[in-house]
């Protein structure tokens, strides 16, 4: 659907070396470290030290605002972003260019329009369900697990971006489900920032009573990234990931009760407590300071990129939605809704590379100003050794031959700490599409207004 394909699109890439390469001529995938990454710390902690701000508390009524927007598939009558023109979307696109299957062979017409075909959207919306995943899952374009690739031989497409993944979607996560696959296998979902497909066998239906025994505990986030979680009553549950909201009563001892839902045999939900340590999980929303987002910082920081959750992974969008909900700050699902969510500040044509660092520094608060690119966000930190720096995960940066043909890609493909323009060393890269800080168009202050 639309409201994913631009999911830190910037950096697209391929897994395809070309052999037998002139000096002259640039490999369509290039690896290796870049100058940033050995010499700005890998430790958000350590910006903190160096000159960021810490950022003030958590506005009183970010509370109720937050649980609105956590809640809200649970208060829909109908479905909100899971709109018919969004599946249209979905068919047109993966009709107008060939697709390609993980074999790297195309997928044929007739297996793309069975695909389709079971969408059944000829009687969407179908029913009015609540519902919440009972463990990590993916919300998909189309009511099917295969990949979605183009061309593996064009730079920029490819593992891993299956155009068919919306967004990975953590345990716990309320849904309205408004219609069912003619397999039976999918339903159709709104989740508080996406929809798509999801696998029924990754959710269950909640009554009113599960829905107000859920709602009447503290509501707290994950602290601690890949937490194992299991049942009082034996059993692995899910991972805890950042960015995951879970009821839990709060205990001055080194355990707590963390509430989460399992389906029984009618897939129905019911409730059940795993035990956790105390300091991987904390109330919401937390005190919006600079030293508690660099300790949820550090816990993705390295991890791989993972183009809409792909494998349980974090994009550059779902990487910022992640950091920020904790405190309070939900944000939409892909980066071009992003950058509206908040204060926006435009920054002109025309400026330099100095001219615009400076600008950054001077306009953007430290640990809650999104840096806004065409297909790509970043989360300003502050300035290391006086240099102004962003958290992002990323996949790639854009490459060419010396005469500006032969496009490829300089794989990064993980969550980074860098300066505005990584891998301005590099000989290869794009003059007029590799460097970052050349393209952000914009800075959004995320817990601001428009005109404050």
């Amino acid at each position: 659907m639309h409201n994913r394909l631009w999911l830190c699109t910037a950096v697209l890439p391929t897994f395809l070396v070309v052999a037998g390469c002139s000096h002259d001529e640039n490999p369509k995938v290039s690896t290796g470290t870049i100058q940033d990454l050995e010499t700005i710390p890998q430790d958000a902690s350590e910006i903190i030290r160096t000159g960021a701000i810490p950022l003030p508390e958590a506005d009183e009524d970010r509370s109720a605002g937050l649980e609105a927007y956590w809640f809200g598939p649970w208060d829909q009558s109908e479905p909100a972003a899971c709109t018919p023109e969004e599946f249209a979307w979905a068919e047109a696109s993966f009709r107008r260019r060939p697709t390609f299957g993980p074999n790297l062979l195309e997928v044929s017409a007739a297996k793309l329009e069975a695909t389709i075909s079971n969408a059944l959207l000829e009687q969407y919306p179908s029913r009015a369900d609540r519902a919440i995943t009972v463990r990590n899952a993916s919300l998909r374009a189309l009511p099917s697990a295969d990949p979605v690739f183009h061309d593996f031989r064009l730079a920029g497409e490819g593992y891993p971006f299956d155009y068919n993944q919306n967004s990975a979607v953590w345990a716990g996560t309320p849904l309205f489900v408004s219609h069912t696959s003619r397999d039976g296998r999918y339903v159709a979902a709104d989740s508080p920032y996406t929809c798509g497909w999801i696998d029924v066998r990754d959710i269950a239906f909640v009554s009113d009573d599960f829905v107000a025994a859920y709602r009447a505990e503290t509501l707290g986030a994950i602290l601690s990234d890949r937490t194992p979680l299991e049942s009082d009553q034996g059993g692995f549950l899910f991972e805890g990931r950042v960015g995951m909201l879970l009821p839990f009563e709060p205990a001055a001892g080194p355990e707590t009760s963390v509430l989460a839902a399992l389906a029984d045999e009618d897939r129905q939900a019911v409730l059940t407590r795993a035990q956790a340590p105390s300091d991987v999980i904390a109330e919401v929303p937390m005190a919006f300071t600079g030293e508690n987002l660099a300790g949820l910082v550090n816990q993705i920081i390295g991890q791989p990129y993972g183009w809409g959750g792909l494998g349980g992974y974090r994009d550059c969008s779902s990487t910022v939605l992640d950091l920020l909900l904790p405190f309070g700050l939900p944000l939409p699902r892909n980066s071009g809704q992003q950058a509206g969510a908040g204060k926006k500040v435009d920054l002109e044509e025309g400026l330099s590379a100095s001219e615009k660092e400076d600008r950054v520094v001077a306009q953007a608060a430290p640990f809650r100003t999104l840096l806004n690119i065409p297909g790509h966000v970043m989360l300003y930190l502050g300035t290391y050794q006086g240099i102004p720096v962003a958290f992002h995960t990323i996949w790639g940066l854009r490459t060419e031959s010396a005469g500006g043909s032969n496009p490829g890609r300089h794989v990064i493909g993980r969550s980074v700490i860098t300066s505005l323009s990584p891998g301005v060393e590099l000989e290869s890269l794009s003059k007029s599409r590799g460097d970052l800080l050349g393209r952000i168009q914009s800075l959004t202050l995320v817990g601001e207004q428009p005109g404050r």
